[in-house]
């Protein structure tokens, strides 16, 4: 089982990747899945880690199954051990 600092780290990673390839603000995208800025800021820099409603919501925005947001973290954390 990862630490839940690695799985934080590697879900920011994550949305971090998820948001730079749609081109968007942090502002855009917590306006649209009703979340703060500043939440959002704190997932990405692996500070807190997203509710499963978040997960949804995320998800939703970025055009994703919640389910392929878990698996590129999973990828993540297995390619950097």
């Amino acid at each position: 089982m990862e630490s839940n600092a690695r799985l934080k780290q590697a879900f920011g990673r994550i949305l971090l990747k998820l948001r730079e390839e749609k081109a968007v603000s942090q502002k855009e995208v917590a306006d649209n899945c009703n979340l703060e800025r500043a939440y959002v800021s704190r997932l990405e820099r692996g500070l807190l880690q997203p509710t499963i409603t978040t997960l949804f919501k995320l998800a939703e925005y970025f055009e994703l199954q919640p389910g392929e947001i878990v698996n590129q973290v999973y990828s993540s954390l297995k390619r950097r051990k």
